[in-house]
């Protein structure tokens, strides 16, 4: 099972060099050190802020509850309060529906989240759907359907359906492919309600570990 722990948050104006000296040498080595993996580091281009998203990840989510609330964790996270404002925290698991494989790192990278609820009485409908958007885009090889997460707190709904793209020219091109579009207004008029939706770009100088020097 993959788990999802992202980490939003603004980057205090004043203090940016030394949040990009803490992230670098003591916040990234601190995680990894307690059982995370560092999957990715993102900005905001479209969308609701916070501006900034850290992506970590593991594939117990027993360990991520021990880990949250150890010591350890609580103090990284208190000096990383010094650097940063706007902190939330959102935790998901993988529905297992998309995206199969281990949750891993993706560098340079645009991605196009989806954020929904579905309604009650659609929840069959909706498997449908998935599968059927599954098999179309699948046809397309400027997109890959990255994972669904169904988050447990900390997000904005239920469900978060993941798109990646090489190029955000790419997005472009899928709004207007026709057989999605009509999928998009199908889904959104009968099947989901709460919608939103964020495009983000992962960091520009992204270097394992060091991927998030903003």
């Amino acid at each position: 099972m993959n788990i999802l722990l992202a980490q939003h948050w603004d980057v205090k104006n004043e203090k940016e060099d030394d949040y990009l000296s803490f992230i670098a040498e003591k916040y990234n080595p601190t995680v990894t050190s307690l059982g995370l993996r560092i999957v990715g580091g993102y900005y905001v281009e479209v969308g609701d802020g916070p501006s900034t998203v850290a992506v970590l990840s593991s594939d117990n989510i027993s360990q991520v509850n021990e880990i949250v609330v150890s010591e350890e964790y609580r103090k990284i996270t208190n000096e990383l309060n010094f650097f940063v404002s706007n902190r939330r925290a959102a935790l998901g698991i993988s529905t297992g529906r998309v995206g199969l494989e281990v949750y891993a790192i993706q560098e340079g990278v645009w991605k196009w989240n989806h954020y929904y609820n579905v309604r009650p009485n659609k929840k069959d409908d909706y498997k449908l759907f998935l599968q059927k958007i599954s098999k179309d885009l699948e046809q397309l090889d400027f997109v890959e359907l990255t994972q669904e997460w169904h988050m447990l707190y900390g997000g904005t709904a239920d469900y978060l359906l993941e798109m990646t793209f090489k190029d955000p020219i790419d997005v472009s091109r899928l709004l207007n492919n026709q057989q999605f579009r009509e999928l998009e207004k199908l889904v959104k008029k009968e099947l989901i309600i709460n919608y939103s939706s964020r495009i983000l770009r992962s960091t520009e100088r992204f270097e394992k570990p060091r991927w998030i020097t903003l």
